[in-house]
């Protein structure tokens, strides 16, 4: 460390509460927070200014989550010290562990991926609302450099939000509270607490792509392009995103109409004198819709069917990311893919029950004998066949949106579709599209 450098280290200043407070305020949190603890430096500097922050409000829970992957001989021991440092800031803890194989490709990946899906499932379980983050500056940076090497467009060099959902249906919510502060700020912090941080070795292991950021950003600040710069240029970016949405979002509800029954019918003539990067926008704003997926599909892949629909080749449709799109009539149908629908995980209710099926469908059990177990499951062909037997009438709808709707089978008899009828009257179900920006949502069928 250069002797600047230093100097700018012992400048550094703690996070005071009242800031700390202040952003946290900016980002609408409940009174239910987990904090993301790895035990490094800037997740104790979060959990520090957190517990602070949550000792002086009534009514308010925290907990801290430590993902333990497994990966290294150390990282037991290693959740162990920030479980022991959670309990001496008085902060309930848990450490969660990826078991089962790890790959042998692809690991940040993986364990990314595995480290998300176990922080939502604990929030769902301690009944947190929100799980923050301690992504700083510097992070912001790495993540447009990061970007930046991969080709990344708009969408991809506006870094990291603030706030994102965590869940699909977004109920548990990532908050990043120090997305704007440079890491001595938080290293100060931790400082001043006296706790000592655990310090993972992985970090400056240059096998990894973070790391090798981290030293080009080093590299790079004696040109202008330090850490606050790239940051400042991320949320510019963001900026321009935003209008970009605003606009896609603005056609969406002039031209697509999205039916209550899971399918889009949009006008072909507004997606072909769009821009393209709206055009592109629109498609996967569609597909985003109808297939449940909390992000777009890869570009390369969107581009080939975006270029078919403007080239008139779509011929009998295709289908990409579980969603089947054709053209009729003038208008680009979208609905969901039978067999993708298919092979969505069952759900289970009681009396009273709701969850989400297929990412799509909110799902109620409003009515039901004590005691009852109803699944919901793809409707299929042979659903809507039975459904016609039983006196119910079929509305006028794509065949394979209907194939695609949840139906509900009790001990393997089909008693109900949500949207269509009931075949029990003992049984009442009600069915909810995930609400979608932009989308002008059609009125149910009478009958639904």
């Amino acid at each position: 460390m250069s002797a600047q450098d230093e100097t700018a280290r012992q400048a550094a200043s703690p996070v005071s509460a009242a800031e700390f407070a202040a952003r946290l305020a900016a980002l609408s949190p409940s009174k239910a927070i987990a904090v993301a603890f790895s035990g490094g430096p800037d997740s104790l500097a979060l959990l520090v200014l957190a517990a602070r922050w949550a000792r002086r409000r009534k009514g308010v829970s925290l907990h801290a989550f430590t993902v333990d992957h497994g990966l290294r001989a150390a990282s037991a021991a290693e959740a162990k010290r920030a479980a022991a440092m959670a309990k001496e800031l008085g902060v309930p803890h848990r450490i969660l562990r990826w078991k089962g194989e790890k790959p042998a490709s692809g690991i940040q990946a993986a364990a990314r991926e595995v480290r998300y899906r176990l922080l939502l499932e604990a929030c769902r379980a301690a009944g947190a609302r929100e799980l923050l983050a301690a992504h700083h500056l510097e992070d912001q940076a790495e993540t447009f450099l990061l970007r930046l090497a991969r080709g990344s467009g708009v969408d991809g060099l506006a870094g990291m939000a603030s706030v994102r959902p965590l869940a699909e249906d977004g109920s548990v919510r990532l908050l990043r509270p120090l997305l704007d502060l440079p890491r001595e700020r938080l290293l100060a912090t931790v400082r001043r607490s006296g706790l000592a941080p655990v310090e993972d070795p992985s970090n400056e292991n240059e096998a990894f792509d973070r790391v090798k950021a981290r030293k080009l950003l080093s590299a790079l600040s004696p040109l202008g392009l330090d850490a606050g710069r790239l940051a400042r240029t991320a949320a510019l970016m963001a900026q321009a995103r935003e209008a970009l949405e605003a606009e896609t979002a603005a056609l969406l509800a002039a031209h697509a109409r999205l039916s209550p029954l899971g399918y889009v019918e949009m006008d072909e003539q507004a997606l072909q004198a769009a821009p393209r990067d709206i055009g592109l926008r629109l498609l996967a704003a569609v597909i985003r819709t109808i297939g449940g997926h909390g992000y777009a599909p890869r570009l390369e892949a969107l581009e080939g069917v975006y270029a078919a629909l403007r080239g008139g080749t779509l011929g009998r449709g295709r289908t990409l990311a579980g969603v089947k799109l054709a053209m009729t009539g003038g208008q680009l149908l979208a609905t969901r893919e039978v067999a993708a629908a298919a092979a969505a995980p069952g759900l289970v209710l009681g009396p009273g029950g709701e969850g989400l099926w297929d990412n799509r469908f909110r799902i109620t059990l409003a009515r039901a004998p004590r005691g009852a177990k109803i699944a919901i499951q793809a409707l299929g062909q042979e659903g809507v066949r039975h459904l016609s037997a039983g006196g119910i009438a079929i509305p006028a709808a794509p065949r394979t949106a209907l194939f695609a709707l949840p139906g509900a089978w009790q001990l393997g008899r089909l008693v109900a579709a949500p949207h269509l009828g009931t075949l029990d009257p003992k049984i009442e179900l009600r069915a909810a599209l995930r609400p979608s920006r932009g989308f002008s949502l059609e009125k149910a069928p009478k009958n639904a």
